[in-house]
């Protein structure tokens, strides 16, 4: 009974201090069912419920079955070799945000140490260039405790972005024990957590929403017309479950195949820059 009032009372604090400082949970990754699904963030705005941690440079395939801080983790191997190139990596949106903040928890293998130094770099879009983010130098061991990162100010630049890259790239090929880094050596990551603070300005909902959606009913291609850039778009059937889920190229004119979908009553989400969320009803034939 006490463990369970102070995990509740834990959790209590935890959203009192978000709504204390406005912070909103931006794209978060807990790995709560230990499968591969937990590979997309599982919370945070709808833009980002489609991101998914990947890793760069070599290692292996990643491990979501492996023990974490309270639930699962993600778990990799293969970091030998690997100082400067192999890192964890998410992507994620933070239109309509600003005062960002990170936060995550590393942890080194036991039997098999892991790379001990870290640092996170950011990039905007795909084709941008790697930063360091201050206040970020990582030190692993075999424990939840050191290498963790506590609600770090990202750069000013990250805020309002449609495409914001975040990485834990390995600084050295030194191992949390002071050798070199196997192939076998672990490393975990848990608890990511990027928070920001809505920027309320962005969406004036004085102004209506234009959207125009066609053909409709429809099969085959579904054309989006939208008074302003389209972040991305969702598809849900009647009994409210997700079946399609589509990232874009900020564009105002966007199109959606449909052809792999059932007919029946469909609801369209589309995400705009401003972080407006505009729903429609289609009909596929």
């Amino acid at each position: 009974m006490k463990r369970i009032f102070t995990k509740a009372f834990i959790a209590i604090a935890l959203f009192g201090a978000l709504a204390t400082t406005g912070q909103t949970v931006v794209a978060k990754w807990t790995f709560p069912t230990g499968t591969p699904s937990d590979s997309l963030a599982d919370g945070g705005i709808p833009a980002n419920l489609t991101k998914a941690i990947h890793t760069e440079g070599g290692t292996s395939a990643i491990d979501f079955s492996k023990n974490g801080l309270t639930t699962k983790a993600a778990q990799a191997t293969g970091w030998d070799n690997g100082a400067m190139t192999k890192s964890w990596v998410i992507g994620i949106s933070t239109v309509n945000f600003d005062h960002l903040k990170l936060s995550s928890k590393q942890q080194s293998g036991g039997n098999n140490p892991g790379p001990r130094d870290f640092v996170v770099r950011y990039r905007i879009g795909t084709g941008g260039t790697w930063k360091d983010v201050p206040g970020t130098t990582i030190v692993t061991a075999n424990n939840w405790t050191n290498g963790v990162l506590d609600s770090i100010p990202l750069p000013d630049t990250c805020a309002n972005q449609s495409s914001l890259w975040l990485q834990w790239v390995m600084t050295s090929d030194t191992n949390s024990v002071g050798a070199l880094v196997t192939s076998a050596g672990i490393d975990k990551i848990d608890d990511i957590y990027i928070t920001g603070k809505q920027v309320m300005s962005a969406v004036n909902n004085s102004v209506p929403a234009t959207v125009c959606i066609y053909p409709n009913p429809v099969r085959g291609e579904l054309i989006i017309e939208s008074s302003e850039p389209v972040v991305s778009v969702s598809l849900l059937n009647a009994g409210g479950m997700t079946v399609l889920n589509q990232n874009m190229h900020e564009s105002t004119r966007q199109v959606v195949n449909t052809t792999s979908l059932p007919a029946g009553l469909y609801i369209v989400k589309i995400l705009q820059r401003s972080g407006r969320m505009v729903t429609r009803k289609i009909v596929i034939g």
